[in-house]
């Protein structure tokens, strides 16, 4: 993904940091052809990304298939009190005392279980500028969010769904040494209320949880 950008033109600062995400469509896999549902790639960073080394390695470019878009106005315009949609693949993770890396830290492990990982973000909402409001507050038909196991979810539960949950395994070269990262990602869609816009700008622009540079964190909005 940082193909995507000249050397040195990605600030290390708190104007952000390159997220993110690939959107498939339900059932589609890896393997694809023309004929197959779009799969949306999103990327929020400092600067504009030219796309051409991208479309280089992965495919062709079609007529309206790249859009950029600056978004500050939007940043701007965030109010507490908003209400919005969401969208986030994130990489809910946690550390256990007794349990250490090679280097003396506590080990990172990850949260498996669709409790585990809603869980772990409801946790972060708050901290990130945000709430996740009650499906109760909206009324009407809301059996159409469904939790990761197929089960209904009830109108005293938060507006939250786990919609997809996919694990990742690959090597990484890391100075002398081969790395294997494994990742637990899961997608939620729902609704969030925004309750301090200045950390939800710092949310949108860094990211949330770990994982960033594999295509977590990023936290997408649309009109409620």
């Amino acid at each position: 993904m940082l193909a995507s950008f000249p050397p040195g033109s990605i600030p290390s600062s708190s104007e952000g940091r390159v997220l993110w995400r690939i959107d498939r469509p339900p059932k589609t896999s890896r393997s694809t052809n023309e004929n197959s549902p779009a799969i949306a790639l999103y990327i929020s960073s400092p600067v504009a990304p030219d796309p051409a080394a991208i479309v280089e390695q992965a495919g062709y470019e079609v007529n309206g298939s790249v859009l950029v878009k600056r978004t500050d106005d939007f940043l701007d315009s965030l109010r507490e009190g908003q209400l919005w949609s969401f969208r986030v693949t994130v990489n809910p993770t946690f550390r256990r005392a007794g349990q250490e890396d090679e280097r003396g830290r506590k080990k990172v492990l990850a949260h498996v279980t669709v409790a585990q990982q809603t869980q772990w973000f409801l946790d972060r909402a708050v901290p990130n500028g945000f709430e996740i409001p009650l499906m109760s507050e909206f009324g009407g038909d809301v059996s159409r969010t469904l939790s990761a196991d197929g089960g209904l979810v009830g109108s005293d539960a938060p507006f939250i769904g786990l919609v997809e949950r996919r694990s990742e395994r690959f090597r990484r070269n890391h100075d002398e040494r081969v790395d294997v990262v494994a990742l637990q990602l899961a997608t939620f869609e729902g609704k969030l209320r925004v309750t301090d816009p200045d950390l939800l700008r710092h949310a949108l622009v860094n990211g949330i949880g770990r994982a960033k540079g594999y295509g977590a964190g990023l936290l997408s909005l649309a009109r409620a």
